[in-house]
């Protein structure tokens, strides 16, 4: 049974991809098919044909989000595309992790499947991250088209953010795609399964001494679909940000 394991293993080395894409698909719908198609357009026009992408569609109980259903009709189609698509046991960072302990690349990218964050970042990224320079990419959104409310919220989130960590030295913490090497993310101990799953990647670096480089980016107004950040996260967000000073405090000492 060990050697058959040690070659299971072995086979999973030999083809595992360069880069996995791991894209949030939540609530998507058919939304996510162009979307797609523009990510695989990107990747081959840039000659990164070693690629899979990871399509996160996670679902709520009860609920009629067609997206798991599109998904899997992608992946019947698409043998580099990998379906995840399971009921929700929580928010973003639940499916964050479900997507990466998904992926097998020796690279792993992580973006939103809702066109705010342009997939040429992603390419962008992994040449960034090919210097071996680097273990963990990420954007800054230099540019914001989503509106003077989303701005404000997410500037005192990042001020916040670097008063209560003054290591972080991010203008954006929350900007995706981020990056990471294989390598890194195996190091790193996530266990965060709500929305600040971004703070809690961009902790375990700081504590994993990573090297970080960001990159920056335009951010778009999403056209077909509001926001998922209320008042309800905002203050979540807090909560985070104070537990996980207690968290990493003790982690310091």
């Amino acid at each position: 049974m060990a050697k058959l394991a040690n070659f299971w293993y072995i086979d999973q080395m030999i083809n595992s991809p360069k880069l996995s894409v791991v894209i949030l698909c939540y609530k998507s719908g058919e939304n996510i098919i162009p979307y797609v198609q523009k990510m695989e357009e990107e990747l081959r026009s840039n000659e990164f044909e070693d690629y899979e992408l990871v399509l996160v569609g996670n679902y709520l109980a009860n609920t009629n989000d067609p997206t798991p259903r599109i998904i899997q009709n992608l992946a019947s189609k698409n043998p580099k595309i990998i379906p995840v698509t399971k009921e929700k046991k929580g928010m973003l960072g639940w499916d964050v992790i479900s997507g990466f302990e998904a992926a097998n690349g020796d690279a792993i990218a992580l973006i939103d499947g809702d066109g705010q964050m342009p997939s040429l970042d992603v390419v962008r990224l992994y040449r960034v991250l090919m210097s071996g320079e680097f273990d963990l990419i990420k954007t800054f959104r230099a540019k914001r088209l989503d509106g003077p409310y989303r701005k404000f919220i997410s500037s005192w989130y990042n001020l916040l953010f670097r008063i209560l960590f003054p290591s972080a030295h991010f203008r954006d913490v929350n900007s995706k795609p981020k990056i990471i090497t294989r390598e890194a993310y195996d190091r790193m101990h996530l266990d965060c399964s709500d929305w600040f799953i971004d703070g809690a990647i961009m902790l375990e670096a700081i504590r994993l001494d990573l090297n970080i480089a960001e990159v920056p980016t335009i951010f778009y107004e999403n056209e077909w679909r509001g926001s998922f950040v209320g008042i309800k996260t905002i203050f979540e967000f807090i909560g985070n940000l104070i537990s996980y000073r207690i968290k990493y405090w003790f982690k310091s000492h």
